[in-house]
């Protein structure tokens, strides 16, 4: 059977670390002072962790310009595809898919906008499960129902800064002080697009060290795809696959978590996304 029609656009959140055939990305804002920039084409990431962990210009964040976004739509169905389905991230950190959501009217049904509830590694594994579907000739209502049934699979836990978190409002400042004091670190996850704690551990090791045991406890032993992120730390990552590899586990691959998701999880980030292979292609 012969590819289906359809392009996808997505958000630079999902962080995908090669060019993707038949896709554009549409780039999320970094804002600093009176100034905005791209945060795949226009921000050393690397000063950007820096700055952030030394207190430096801490930044804002803001979704792409709606116009960028339908050119992205137009360039895509001007290429030949009948449709077009954007993957966005999940609507608690991002106005972005809301707003891709008003434009599905305006181009009379050929463009589908999907929430996937997740940032980073969940959404590249959606963009990459669609386009295998496409690639296979599926209809447009197959690779949709394919792409939330894969959403739906997922399960995430992260370790963040607890600095960020206070500031972010998830914990208290006396929290994050007694945090700091006695090691403390906070293990979250993702419920419905949303961060919830999960469990409080003391050690960073010992805290990196439950992120498998959160996999088991979710799914079993089911074999799973694995993906680990992180901000600027990459020292962790070998921490977390010693662990993975303990309990019988092994990663896919490992992403470096950008800016605009880094503002506000902030630096020290370290993440274990799990979804089951028996719903992958």
């Amino acid at each position: 059977m012969s590819r289906s029609k359809i392009g996808v656009v997505f958000d630079s959140s999902a962080y995908a670390p090669k060019p993707l055939e038949h896709t554009r990305v549409v780039e999320l804002r970094v804002n600093k002072g009176d100034r905005s920039y791209k945060e795949l084409t226009e921000i050393d990431w690397d000063e950007f962790y820096k700055d952030l962990r030394e207190k430096k210009n801490i930044p804002t964040t803001s979704a792409a310009p709606i116009e960028e976004v339908r050119s992205a739509i137009n360039e895509l169905l001007d290429e030949g595809n009948d449709n077009v389905i954007g993957i966005w991230l999940s609507k608690h950190f991002s106005v972005t898919f809301e707003e891709a959501k008003m434009l599905e009217s305006e181009f009379n049904g050929r463009f589908i906008a999907l929430d996937t509830k997740l940032v980073a590694a969940g959404p590249y594994r959606m963009i990459l499960e669609a386009l295998k579907a496409i690639d296979l000739g599926w209809s447009l209502d197959e690779v949709v129902n394919h792409v939330i049934e894969v959403r739906d699979a997922y399960q995430t836990i992260f370790l963040a800064s607890i600095e960020h978190l206070a500031k972010g409002g998830r914990i208290g400042k006396a929290q994050a002080l007694a945090g700091n004091l006695l090691h403390f670190q906070p293990l979250l996850f993702v419920d419905d697009g949303m961060v919830n704690s999960y469990k409080v551990v003391r050690g960073r090791k010992a805290a990196i060290k439950e992120m498998p045991q959160f996999m088991i406890k979710n799914f079993g032993h089911e074999q799973l795809f694995l993906d680990i992120v992180w901000s600027d730390n990459f020292d962790e990552v070998s921490v977390l696959e010693q662990f993975l590899e303990e309990n019988g586990m092994k990663r896919q691959d490992v992403l470096r978590l950008g800016p605009v998701i880094g503002t506000h999880l902030g630096p020290d980030l370290l993440a274990l996304f799990g979804v089951p292979t028996k719903v992958m292609l």
